[in-house]
């Protein structure tokens, strides 16, 4: 079961061009790709631990896809802004590209779409995006925020 939900958001996440040249990635690109997921989504805003050593190391050949229990503290987006608290476990399915991973930061400020379904709580992330962003400027939470509200929603290109 685990297995297909990773898959599907592996499918919603953003994908590397040839040698990672990603594209560029915004709150809006990954609200609007989890607008059309399946999956229902839960957007917070907050901080996210887990064990910093189960972050692939770049040097070597990193594994293609590897999960990493954590914990995610905050707020979700609701009508009223984030104001609703949030505190679950979530899984981070952390993909890497060839060499390329993306760096987590332990314990730090993050906007995060979560994918909420029968496996738990995930957020899909890699190299070029995902639905993790760290430090998220008050021009990320601005957009999403706008996004939320059914107003207009364009990626950054």
């Amino acid at each position: 079961m685990r297995a297909a939900l990773f898959s599907a958001l592996l499918c919603c996440a953003p994908v590397a061009a040839a040698a990672l040249s990603c594209m560029p990635h915004s709150v809006e690109a990954a609200f609007v790709q989890a607008q059309e997921a399946d999956t229902r989504f839960v957007i917070v805003q907050g901080r996210l631990d887990f064990t910093r050593g189960q972050v692939p190391k770049v040097q070597n050949t990193p594994p293609e896809m590897t999960l990493i229990e954590g914990r995610l503290t905050g707020s979700s987006l609701s009508t009223s802004g984030f104001s609703t608290p949030y505190a679950n476990p979530v899984t981070i399915a952390l993909a890497c590209f060839g060499p390329w991973c993306p760096d987590l930061q332990q314990g730090g400020q993050v906007l995060a779409f979560v994918a909420v379904g029968p496996a738990g709580n995930v957020i899909a992330t890699n190299p070029c995006g995902g639905y993790l962003f760290d430090n998220p400027t008050g021009r990320m939470i601005s957009a999403v925020k706008s996004c939320f509200a059914g107003k207009a929603c364009t990626p950054l290109r």
